[in-house]
């Protein structure tokens, strides 16, 4: 696993609303998202597509949504939806819900080969940072992590420890979701991690030096260790921001 170790996603005003409240009242905020594969040639059509019915349907405030392009990893060349930050409400149907359904499947639809499921991610709070360079950010790395059978207790201290890490270095953001949505093979925790280009990418983001930094000389790789004890595998997508 290389140094810059990060799975969706813009946050906004109203997430530091949602953070500042008491445990007990504090809503989940939850991210919605889901791959689609355009017809061949299609893209652009397709990406235009998505744009109007995102300007017409998910502008802002509580069905916000964005559509991200995969450059690399098992689906390149296909998009992600991804609505949010949102609450579990914004799922429910909606006053225009006929009107949102019509024009998704008149405009977009016809231009879509496939649809991997969708799955909702919840926002974890307490292990995320940088968020708001995540919202400035055009590209960002993406792993969904598949989390041995009861070892998220031990996987969640390496998580809590690389958030600290990323805070200390304060440049780029940290996120972490958990899956509300179980499949087989399919993902427990996604980890996100904001970069700026392609040469930002692939410079020394300094983690490991940052992590021994807090935790002592030849703790990154008793850290890996421990991740290769805890962590079944992991799906990485490097995707840029369309809209």
């Amino acid at each position: 696993m290389k140094g810059n170790l990060l799975i969706m996603l813009f946050l906004s005003a109203w997430l530091y609303s949602a953070v500042a409240q008491p445990p007990a009242q504090r809503q989940a905020v939850i991210v919605e998202s889901m791959h689609f594969l355009p017809k061949a040639g299609m893209a652009d059509k397709m990406e235009a597509a998505v744009k109007a019915h995102i300007a017409r349907f998910h502008p802002a405030g509580p069905y916000a949504a964005g559509l991200r392009s995969v450059d690399y990893g098992v689906r390149t060349g296909w998009y992600v939806w991804v609505m949010g930050p949102a609450s579990y409400a914004a799922l429910d149907p909606r006053e225009d819900q006929a009107a949102h359904n019509d024009d998704w499947n008149k405009n977009v639809d016809p231009l879509i080969e496939k649809y991997d499921p969708a799955i909702i991610f919840e926002y974890d709070t307490e292990m995320s940072t940088g968020r708001e360079m995540l919202a400035r950010s055009d590209h960002y790395d993406t792993w969904a992590v598949d989390v041995k059978s009861n070892e998220m207790k031990r996987f969640n201290q390496i998580i809590e420890q690389l958030s600290k890490t990323y805070a200390s270095l304060g440049n780029r953001a940290f996120l972490v979701y958990r899956s509300q949505v179980h499949y087989p093979g399919g993902a427990d925790v996604g980890l996100v991690t904001s970069f700026t280009d392609y040469t930002d990418f692939g410079s020394d983001w300094g983690v490991q030096q940052a992590f021994e930094k807090l935790y002592g000389a030849g703790s990154w790789d008793k850290m890996m260790t421990v991740w290769n004890e805890v962590v079944v595998d992991y799906n990485e997508e490097i995707r840029s921001v369309v809209r």
